[in-house]
């Protein structure tokens, strides 16, 4: 794979370094997106009086932490591995997304929540949040090339 995983195109800057940037990568900006629905997830568990959240908020905190960065880097991981396959690298993006909430329904989140947490979390079946997530992704792509597509500088006319 020659360039950023998911943009199909070949990273060049400045620098040499053959990428794109951080700020121009699809992922950079969905795990932003992720850590800002993580933090207000947390908040929202952790601010409900008298809940087990509130009463182990460093505990809920370690295992939030735990289990959205496993989930990223699963996803990302994945994203570079299926990309190596002669695939649509848009396919493997969102196939990789769709296996990373899988994995954390079915062995990441119940593997932190034993190790983390005291009381028994139940894990949705993986089947309509896989779905859900699937398409959240590809709907996000969409929105993330439409972007691109707005803020990318008009062609010399030199």
């Amino acid at each position: 794979m020659t360039g950023e995983a998911g943009t199909g195109e070949a990273g060049t800057s400045e620098d040499g370094a053959g990428s794109k940037g951080l700020l121009a990568s699809h992922w950079f900006w969905l795990f932003v997106l992720v850590a800002i629905s993580t933090a207000l997830d947390y908040w929202d568990h952790v601010s409900r009086e008298d809940s087990a959240f509130a009463a182990a908020p460093l505990v809920w905190l370690g295992y939030t932490l735990a289990s959205a960065v496993t989930l990223c880097a699963l996803a990302w991981g994945l994203a570079w591995l299926l990309g190596r396959l002669p695939v649509p690298q848009l396919a493997a993006d969102t196939l990789a997304v769709a296996l990373a909430i899988a994995a954390h329904l079915l062995l990441t989140g119940p593997l932190w929540a034993g190790l983390l947490w005291t009381d028994a979390i139940t894990f949705d079946a993986p089947g309509l949040p896989v779905l859900a997530g699937a398409l959240t992704y590809l709907f996000y792509r969409g929105l993330f090339l439409f972007a691109r597509q707005l803020f990318r500088p008009p062609p010399s006319r030199a």
